[in-house]
């Protein structure tokens, strides 16, 4: 029986074994048909016939080169289209699959025309160059010039060869979009920027609007514009309402990157033409949902459809591994990053895949147990081209930046003020870290953001916004410096608002303790109502989570950081929370371990005693006479001042000779001098045990630290004594020369301030010790404590008059250079008249901490100097109205507890209604 062979079927069979037969005519190894269709017709290797020592010699270039044919009796007989001044033909199909695919080949493709009835081929490379978009499908130009023939060969053996060079070598000039499918450029110009932006100096016809996109994640905004009004692509006004989807996303890009605002792409992702460009939006919308702090919303839009090509299902699934990692789904999270990794299994070549690979990874170590994640597998995921020019995008932000603050130090006339020229830079190169799923490489640079910003601004919402982004990222320690130094130095509503929105949002698993580290600087600020509830909020947290939170392969001791957050939340709470606070405390001390006990003794410290109701009180002492530790004895102290059991106890247990118990007794009030005998001759063992390391036997010798400053306390036994022997041990100590700087400087200022009721033989010893007193530096200080030796040491010899009169200024203003906040503390026991001028500029010195100590000498000042005290209160008035920090309010506000006065009513009125608790807290006990 006959069967019918279609016509197009006889003339596809007939091309291709015409353009076999071409192939070979010009050396070149017969092309081999595959078995399978793929979409790729051929596949044979170019051989170069042109060898210098045989013409006749073959050589094969070990250079496979596919092809695509298309045979047609008449279609290629005469060209029927000019582009850029050449005959030829146009090649077109309406989708863009085939394109997509001959391009992800990574090898040399040809797509070759073939004249059957001629027997003539025509060939074209497909690359980036030569595909023209249709604004649905894809174009490319077969030139008629182009044959396969001997005249040709040398070109096509170029072509052959082109790829074997490293794939980034001159990437930064040629970019790499011509070598991408059309449905992979906008993911690579997104993810890969660097790749796809044309190179500045490189002179560009007509700019792709993917190229563009790449450019906008460059930041390089102003050579867009540029080449806009040089006709190389839409000038950017007309992007947003311009007729083509491409340079519409452009524009919301932009809007994106320099405004933070994403909401143009619902729109078009609706109306994007191919469901690779709804796929870059839906990627783009969660990141821009994550980065705002919604992650229940960046998850929403991140699911590929069955048309999904590859390497977009990776994407998308990328970050939604990311993202549920964030939502504390670890199995959720590892299943999609496993997903992830089958999708894009066999894309080795496309380079954003890499970059792909390492979010992946990155999530998939994250949610591994202890010690099993393959870091091996993770770092080398890590290592790709996004990362490299990420780093290198990073150093270039960050070397300007550091130009032009070196400029600003030298004061040399190039710039007026100190300003961040890196935060752009930063700003782009984390979208391109997000857009990428290298959500660790986007916390990292999102940090560098905001540290630059909070060192280059005073601007309130500026600061704001980037102490939120370190909450966010869940940078605790420099979320707590930077809150702690704000509260301190200003503005402080940038916190006020920050902290009360805090109290009520929700804490996820990454920003919770950032959020304690918040609170632990600047929860005072929260209101009342506010405070209460982030109160009960963190009792719950602790009732209800445990004391160990885990995210991923990651845990942290949430009492460390619940420590410190309720410590300065109770300050704004009221007395209701107190209790709360108290019969929490109490539950958990009995039997908790010393990692428990430590925070809750810190926290009890904290809570209004004196406000509690008994029956909270008596819950306190119960839990702590269960225990037989110096964490007990701590909570006893705290209990004392209101309760007699406690004192009682307290009593019984430095009897049976425990010197916290004696310590604790004196702290919580006791005036006993056998009390003060005991305490002092305990501390002296330890200064001489101290003494004795320094000095050292044999050659060994070692630093003596202790829980408490045993020198400070022998010294305020003595003072609380007179007794001889333990005066004699004090300045014994001293004497010595030895001990520890640190160690000695609160001993030292003591004497400093107390000099003049000092016995008369101490002040002798002192007299003539001073002048030579010295101690070992062992480069870090006692408790961390900051090292005011010097400062000390200076305050003593004024107090005790062995510095003339007429040196004292000389020796200040020396200070004043090396240690602020000694020079101003020092200023404050001078007992001249002429220390007001030096006061006076103290309380505008940048150093928050030396307006604090200002603020309240100058009003100590007007009360020992009566005849200053018009011009010391309008200092005070001056510095005040300046001020937006909390630093010098809390040392105006320390000084008028203490020494109040009529004539700064308007102050005292202001600080009794400022934000802190803190503050208002001064005036509590109302004199």
């Amino acid at each position: 029986m006959a069967t019918k062979v279609h016509p197009t079927t006889q003339t596809g069979t007939r091309g291709e074994l015409k353009a076999a037969v071409i192939f070979a005519d010009i050396g070149w190894a017969p092309p081999v048909k595959l078995s399978e269709d793929i979409g790729t017709d051929f596949i044979t290797f170019a051989r170069d016939t042109a060898a210098p020592e045989d013409k006749d010699d073959a050589w094969d270039l070990g250079a496979p080169v596919c092809l695509q044919i298309k045979g047609s009796p008449s279609e290629y007989a005469t060209p029927d289209a000019i582009h850029k001044g050449e005959s030829g033909w146009w090649f077109a199909e309406s989708e863009t699959y085939h394109f997509d695919h001959w391009l992800s080949f990574g090898l040399p493709y040809l797509l070759v025309l073939v004249d059957v009835t001629n027997q003539v081929a025509y060939w074209v490379e497909v690359n980036g160059d030569a595909i023209v978009a249709t604004g649905k499908g894809r174009k490319i130009f077969v030139p008629a010039n182009q044959k396969v023939d001997t005249d040709n060969l040398d070109a096509l053996n170029r072509i052959a060869v082109a790829r074997r060079k490293h794939t980034l070598e001159g990437a930064v000039w040629n970019g790499k979009l011509n070598d991408l499918g059309p449905a992979d450029r906008l993911r690579n110009a997104l993810v890969l920027p660097r790749l796809v932006a044309p190179h500045p100096n490189k002179s560009v016809s007509k700019l792709a609007f993917e190229e563009a996109a790449a450019m906008v994640v460059r930041n390089r905004y102003s050579e867009l514009r540029r080449r806009g009004n040089r006709g190389q692509c839409p000038k950017p006004e007309q992007w947003k309402n311009h007729k083509d989807w491409g340079w519409r996303f452009v524009h919301a890009l932009y809007e994106l990157v320099t405004q933070g605002s994403a909401s143009k792409f619902a729109q078009l992702e609706s109306e994007a033409r191919h469901r690779f460009e709804r796929d870059a939006c839906l990627v783009v919308q969660g990141c821009a949902e994550y980065a705002s702090g919604n992650v229940a919303g960046a998850l929403a839009p991140l699911l590929p459809s069955r048309s999904t090509k590859p390497a977009d299902r990776g994407w998308l699934y990328v970050h939604r591994a990311a993202f549920l990692l964030e939502l504390d789904k670890p199995d959720e999270a590892a299943e999609a990053a496993k997903k992830a990794l089958v999708a894009i299994k066999a894309l080795d070549g496309d380079l954003s895949v890499s970059v792909i690979r390492g979010g992946a990874a990155e999530v998939l170590y994250a949610v591994a147990d202890f010690g099993v994640g393959d870091i091996e597998a993770t770092v080398t995921a890590q290592d790709n081209a996004g990362t490299w020019w990420r780093t290198q995008d990073v150093s270039w932000a960050l070397e300007k930046d550091l130009k032009l603050r070196f400029e600003g130090w030298t004061d040399n006339g190039s710039i007026h003020f100190l300003n961040s020229s890196a935060q752009a830079d930063l700003s782009v190169a984390g979208w391109s870290a997000a857009f990428s799923g290298s959500w660790g490489s986007w916390r990292h640079l999102a940090t560098l953001k905001a540290q630059l910003t909070l060192t280059s601004t005073n601007d309130v919402v500026l600061l704001g916004a980037a102490l939120s982004d370190l909450v966010l990222i869940g940078e605790k320690k420099i979320a707590k410096d930077a809150a702690r130094k704000i509260w301190m130095e200003g503005p402080i509503e940038s916190l006020n608002s920050l902290v009360n929105t805090y109290a009520y949002r929700a804490w996820s698993r990454r920003d919770e303790g950032a959020v304690m580290a918040v609170f632990s600087q600047a929860g005072d600020l929260l209101k009342s109502e506010a405070a209460d509830y982030v109160v009960q909020r963190i009792i719950d947290l602790i009732n209800t989570d445990g004391s160990v939170r885990v995210r991923g392969n990651a845990w942290s001791f949430r009492w460390n950081e619940v420590d410190g957050a309720l410590r300065r939340v109770l300050r704004a709470a009221s007395p209701t929370s107190h209790e709360r606070v108290a019969e929490f405390l109490a539950a958990e001390f009995a039997t908790c371990d010393e990692s428990v006990a430590i925070p809750v003794v810190r926290i009890a410290n904290e809570l209004a005693v004196t406000q509690l109701d008994l029956t909270c009180v008596n819950q306190l002492l119960e839990a702590a006479t269960v225990r037989g530790d110096r964490y007990a004895i701590h909570l006893l102290e705290v209990l004392a001042p209101v309760i007699p059991a406690a004192v009682s106890e307290l009593r019984a247990r430095a009897e049976a000779g425990n010197v916290n118990a004696i310590r604790s007794l004196l702290v919580a009030g006791s005036t006993d001098r056998n009390d003060f005998i005991i305490f002092g001759r305990r501390a002296a063992r330890t200064v001489r045990t101290m003494v004795q390391d320094v000095v050292g036997e044999g050659g060994t010798r070692k630093m003596t630290d202790h829980s408490s400053d045993q020198l400070d306390d022998l010294t305020l036994a003595a003072l609380n004594t007179n007794d001889t022997k333990l005066w004699k041990q004090v300045t014994d100590a001293l004497e010595a020369c030895v001990i520890e700087e640190t160690q000695q400087q609160r001993t030292i200022r003591r004497l400093g301030e107390q000099f003049q009721n000092l016995p008369r033989h101490v002040q002798r010893k002192l007299r003539s010790l001073v002048p030579s007193i010295h101690g070992t530096s062992f480069g870090v200080g006692f408790g961390s404590s900051r090292n005011e030796y010097a400062a000390s040491v200076t305050q003593l010899r004024i107090a005790a008059g062995t510095v003339p009169d007429f040196e004292i200024e000389a020796l200040l203003l020396a200070e004043r250079r090396s240690d602020p906040v000694g020079f101003v503390r020092n200023l404050g026991a001078w007992n001249s008249a002429r220390k007001l001028p030096l006061l006076a500029t103290a309380i505008v010195d940048d150093n928050p901490r030396v307006r604090e100590h200002a603020g309240y000498n100058i009003i100590k000042h007007a009360r020992t100097f009566p005849d200053d005290r018009d011009r010391a209160f309008a200092i005070i008035r001056s510095a005040h109205a300046l001020e937006n920090g909390g630093a010098l309010a809390d040392g105006i506000a320390q000084g008028l507890s203490v020494f109040p006065d009529e004539g700064l009513a308007d102050v005292e009125a202001d600080l009794r209604s400022h934000p802190s608790a803190v503050i208002r807290g001064r005036f509590l006990h109302d004199h």
